[in-house]
């Protein structure tokens, strides 16, 4: 069993890989009492919520279907495949026109997930499989690992190899290749995730060592918490398109880390640590990445067999309902994006993937608690995004929105290297299917 706050010797020992993805005769270990996380006076769930949830998912249903004809209409490149580098307000191409992994990769898991979710239409599967050969012709090297950028015609362009970039590969790909029964895509995904297991994970103290990941890190850390989120999430659906006993073990090992290492008592996950996941740096409350992280670790144990974990459980709603309790802007709707442990936000923008991922987290949280703050902060965030983040002139949503209403410091772009169709596409369309399920 793993050791709660293990010391530096710290390893992932996995008894549980004789009943890795669930054995019902031999039940997790029960957690060691923790510090609580910050709370909020519960309330019990409403006479009135189911109709308000219904009302809720017929929202997220009218955004989805405006922000993918968004994106379908504006994103393909035509002329040189995959989808363009960046788009200007109205969804036109402009400059720079470079191409990232991480963004390409992205876009496909969104076209793999509209098709699966909402209707089995060729124009989505023409994209999907458009961004497929671009992503394998332009960013494939012959490890089998991607390429970071390249130019718009697919040229590499900067052919470093960051982890971080590797798990939105393995992510896409393993979803495409489960969507549409394509099995040359979960091969190589496959191939790209042997290749990193080889090359930097850490059998001393479990996860992954980033101190070769080109100007990721803050000098001096070895290892983030981003990072291993995603690698987490990349991981589980891998497992889930190949059934890779190894894939499987290693999400596992992630979700451990988390519960263990990652989450810090005080109920957040610090950024940075050294390589025996000692934190590193001034803590800081990612507001965004702790709600994402709580409804991923919950969906990650799903995916392995485990969807009544009891420790995942605990250390998602530890770690969701504290952020979401401090990164709340009770006033006006919607989510900070940072601030010091156990205070104030100090970065206040709102800013477009901490809304989106607000949603699958908050409706998480009211599920896990039945604590009737997290319905209504879902739907407040709703109403931000609706009325802020949203455009309603031109489709698609704004970078960030400061307190004022204004526009933050990064524009009016739709599109971009940082900035593609995954956040919001998924949680829209997740969100809205879970509450159906629950109606059932």
């Amino acid at each position: 069993m793993l050791t709660r706050r293990s010391g530096p010797s710290f390893r992932i020992r996995l008894v549980v890989a004789g009943c890795l993805f669930g054995c019902a005769s031999s039940p997790p270990p029960t957690a060691t009492p923790v510090a609580p996380a910050a709370s909020t006076s519960a309330t019990a769930p409403p006479s009135n919520a189911p109709a308000r949830l219904a009302a809720v998912a017929r929202r997220l249903d009218a955004l989805a279907v405006e922000f993918q004809a968004f994106w379908q209409e504006h994103g393909p490149d035509r002329k040189n495949g995959g989808f363009h580098g960046t788009l200007d307000r109205a969804g036109q191409k402009k400059a720079p026109t470079t191409k990232g992994v991480i963004q390409q990769a992205r876009h496909l898991y969104s076209m793999s997930l509209w098709y699966e979710r909402r209707g089995q239409r060729p124009e989505v599967k023409a994209l999907a499989d458009d961004l497929y050969a671009f992503v394998r012709r332009s960013f494939r090297d012959a490890d089998g690992e991607y390429f970071f950028t390249v130019d718009e015609t697919g040229a590499p362009t900067d052919k470093k190899k960051v982890l971080y970039a590797q798990a939105f590969a393995i992510y896409a790909l393993s979803t495409y290749g489960r969507v549409f029964g394509v099995k040359e895509a979960t091969l190589e995904a496959l191939t790209c995730f042997r290749s990193i297991d080889r090359r930097a994970h850490d059998a001393k103290f479990g996860g992954y060592d980033q101190t070769n990941d080109p100007a990721w890190l803050s000098k001096g850390a070895a290892k983030e918490t981003n990072t291993h989120l995603h690698l987490m999430e990349a991981f589980a659906a891998l497992h889930e398109a190949t059934r890779d006993p190894l894939a499987g073990e290693r999400a596992l090992e992630l979700v451990r880390l988390f519960e263990e290492r990652i989450v810090q008592r005080e109920g957040y996950a610090a950024k940075e640590f050294l390589a025996d996941f000692t934190p590193f740096g001034t803590p800081a409350v990612s507001y965004g990445h702790d709600l994402e992280t709580s409804w991923l670790l919950l969906d990650t144990a799903r995916a392995l067999g485990r969807p009544d974990d009891p420790l995942v459980q605990d250390v998602a709603r530890r770690l969701g309902v504290a952020s979401s309790a401090a990164g709340f802007d009770a006033q006006r709707g919607g989510f900070f994006e940072e601030g010091p442990p156990g205070k104030a936000a100090v970065l206040r923008d709102k800013i477009w993937w901490i809304q989106a991922e607000a949603l699958p987290a908050s409706f998480r949280l009211y599920e896990l608690t039945g604590d009737a703050v997290h319905l209504e902060r879902l739907e407040r965030t709703l109403d931000f995004i609706e009325q802020h983040q949203r455009d309603r002139e031109h489709g698609g949503w704004f970078w960030g929105i400061r307190e004022d209403g204004s526009l933050g410091e990064r524009g009016d772009d739709k599109g971009g290297e940082w900035k593609a169709s995954y956040h919001e596409l998924r949680a829209l369309v997740l969100t809205a299917d879970w509450i159906r399920a629950r109606g059932k």
